[in-house]
């Protein structure tokens, strides 16, 4: 069967481009081919990367805009390369699709302002369904802005949600309980999403992994006296910081393989917290969203989460004496991957049967 994926795969962070290529895995290990639409122009897609030169910008910060869109090339470029693996398709070849899915990802946060297009809700699409999709920090009274927006998802046959947060809204829009899945990435064996390449050959020794967005000045001692008396390196992946000892702006495949190798991990995202996690890895988290919240409250790995006013000690604690016992861990994603992967699989089939299309 001919899927079409409507997501983020384009974007310009791993975890964008890591839950479309796993839930493509997936997919055609069931035998389907799949498709990734465009939803957003190229010209959009490389701003995302590399920052325009504003006169104001460029008198006040030449140094850190010019470093900014150097950086930005380097990392498309890398993207650019990987994302080779995706075959897109133009969005009004959808409905040529015998299946169209909705996610994963934030796709469903009206509060962006790319995610108000009504591609992202199957607009005009016959057979859709939706698959760990998320709301991110939008509310129901944001979706009631959007009247046509309400009526696609209505439309939706059936809708997987990532988070609790997605469910209580999905549930008050479309008068039923959604069920809730987990992210493409929880889908696949661990190794899928690791790459035999060797990491930067600057790196030569042991190191902890920063994967954030941004990272708060007081956080930023704690990490380096951690850094420290543990004689680690600092590396920072994706984003820029003048604390870090490396700087890495390589591809989502390469990302991977710094994942793989670090001794340590910090992070505030949620894909972060999700690759430290299929990684083993000892890690904390400083959420920055309630779906990383939830996340960890499912897998029980509660006390990963910290803020930055955290004290210094227990920081040390969590990092290299509080171990993670995987082994539960592993149960637990085993069972969620395991009603997940079912749910797909029952979602699929039953639109095979109300089309008679053939898988």
């Amino acid at each position: 069967m001919r899927i079409g994926i409507v997501t983020v795969h384009d974007s310009n962070n791993y975890g964008s481009f890591l839950q479309a290529y796993a839930l493509q895995v997936v997919l055609q290990g069931m035998g389907h081919e799949v498709y990734f639409a465009k939803t957003r122009d190229k010209k959009f897609v490389k701003r995302i990367f590399v920052p325009a030169l504003f006169q104001r910008e460029l008198f006040k910060h030449p140094f850190t805009l010019f470093r900014a869109r150097k950086n930005g090339r380097i990392k498309r470029k890398a993207f650019l390369h990987d994302q080779k693996i995706f075959k897109e398709i133009e969005s009004v070849e959808l409905k040529e699709m015998d299946l169209v899915i909705l996610g994963s990802d934030e796709i469903w946060n009206v509060k962006v302002r790319s995610f108000q297009k009504r591609i992202f809700y199957g607009e005009n699409l016959p057979d859709v369904i939706a698959y760990g999709v998320s709301t991110g920090r939008a509310e129901l009274v944001d979706f009631q802005t959007y009247p046509n927006i309400i009526q696609d998802i209505k439309r939706i046959k059936t809708i997987l949600v990532r988070d609790l947060r997605t469910k209580d809204i999905v549930e008050k829009i479309v008068d039923s309980i959604p069920d809730i899945v987990c992210d493409p990435t929880f889908l696949v064996d661990s190794t899928v999403l690791k790459k035999q390449t060797k990491v930067s050959l600057l790196i030569q020794k042991k190191y902890v992994l920063i994967y954030s967005y941004g990272i708060s000045e007081n956080l930023q001692k704690k990490i380096k006296k951690f850094a420290e008396e543990n004689e680690l390196k600092i590396v920072s992946s994706c984003f820029y910081y003048d604390w870090a000892d490396f700087n890495i702006m390589c591809g989502p495949m390469e990302f991977c393989s710094l994942m793989e190798a670090a001794e340590y991990i910090i992070t505030t995202t949620f894909h972060g917290t999700i690759f430290s996690i299929l990684n083993k890895k000892q890690f904390i988290c400083f959420p920055a969203s309630i779906k990383t919240d939830d996340l960890l409250t499912r897998l029980g790995l509660q006390h990963r989460m910290l803020d930055d006013t955290v004290n210094e000690n227990i920081m040390q604690c969590r990092l290299k004496n509080d171990k993670i016992d995987y082994d539960k861990v592993e149960e637990k994603i085993a069972a969620m991957r395991k009603r997940s992967l079912e749910l797909l699989e029952k979602c699929i089939e039953s639109m095979v049967k109300e089309n008679g299309k053939a898988v």
